[in-house]
């Protein structure tokens, strides 16, 4: 009589441990590691990042986010990271066009981490731009910062990675002349301008 208890307790038993592992399994598999936690607004913690005016647009998104914007929403998609000497010259250009244009949002993505950790979401996110990145001399495909994607119900509208793969042959203030800076204005603000007729 106890055996058979214990053997429908210990059956019992299993099955709950399974379950729990599978859950486990299917959590972590899933789960986004780059979700963004600091006490402050977004504004502030870009600013915080990047240095420029802390009077900027840019709302911290994860690669889930992104792959789901790039998929099927209609958003403007700022790529890099910190670290990136260019990046912070191309979000302060591109801030201050989208405040002169009006534009409330844009995506930020950090996807250092996640490109170094082959993270699931960030694969995804380069095997959909995959017409659009660099190719290196071994075939290897990545987002390299800064990277600016336009979106129109997941539909890709405009992308520029124009400094993204640049040497060390230059400073950020040598390539970023009158002429060069003029051009990339015009070329954010059509861009931008093209964005607001078809997402309003």
């Amino acid at each position: 009589m106890n055996k058979k208890k214990m053997s429908i307790w210990q059956k019992g038993f299993y099955v709950i441990s399974f379950i729990i592992l599978i859950w486990a399994f299917i959590y972590l598999g899933t789960k986004n590691y780059n979700v963004i936690k600091h006490d402050i607004s977004d504004a502030e913690a870009f600013t915080k990042d990047f240095g420029i005016s802390s009077n900027n647009v840019f709302k911290y998104k994860t690669a889930k986010e992104v792959l789901e914007a790039l998929n099927s929403k209609t958003a403007i998609i700022f790529m890099a990271f910190p670290e990136n000497k260019w990046s912070s010259y191309y979000a302060d250009l591109l801030n201050d066009i989208a405040i002169e244009e009006g534009v409330k949002e844009i995506y930020f993505y950090n996807f250092y981490n996640d490109r170094k950790n082959n993270n699931h979401y960030y694969e995804n996110i380069v095997d959909r731009l995959s017409n659009y990145i660099s190719i290196l001399d071994d075939e290897t495909k990545n987002i390299y910062a800064p990277t600016l994607v336009i979106v129109k119900n997941g539909e890709i509208t405009f992308f520029d990675n124009e400094t993204s793969i640049m040497s060390g042959e230059y400073t950020t203030k040598e390539y970023w002349n009158n002429e060069r800076k003029n051009k990339k204005k015009i070329d954010l603000r059509s861009a931008i301008k093209e964005y607001q007729r078809i997402y309003l």
